[in-house]
């Protein structure tokens, strides 16, 4: 007999990995923002995407130099580069984030040039945003 929908889901959520589960929830809230997600937007798109920042690091050396970071929002990631920066406070490691700007591609990776960003306490609030 097979098992009830609602047990089959107590048990995949049970034995899926954390990383699984994290990003199965904060797709849902970025969902709740009416941002767009990273997984459907496209080269050229212009959009708000709100994700949280996994990583950060200063790249570059004496004639060019920027600050990029990877903003995941459990359906993909898009790097942020913004050009000319060394730092900008608040942009760290684990903060949520909502980048608007346009969607190019760099060696087969989603990247956004310079955007406008918004700092955003832990829980993403609704917003109206998306493809612009």
């Amino acid at each position: 007999m097979p098992l009830p929908r609602t047990l089959k889901n107590l048990t995949s959520r049970l034995t899926d990995p954390v990383e699984l589960l994290d990003a199965a929830d904060l797709a849902g809230r970025v969902h709740r923002t009416g941002c767009a997600h990273v997984a459907t937007v496209s080269r050229g798109d212009h959009v708000t995407l709100t994700g949280r920042i996994r990583t950060v690091e200063t790249c570059g050396g004496e004639d060019f130099l920027g600050l990029t970071a990877e903003v995941f929002d459990g359906t993909g990631a898009v790097e942020v580069c913004w050009l000319g920066r060394r730092t900008i406070p608040g942009i760290d490691t684990g903060r949520f984030v909502r980048v608007i700007g346009r969607v190019g591609m760099r060696h087969g990776h989603k990247i956004m040039y310079n955007p406008r960003y918004e700092l955003l306490d832990e829980q993403p609030r609704p917003e109206r945003g998306g493809i612009a």
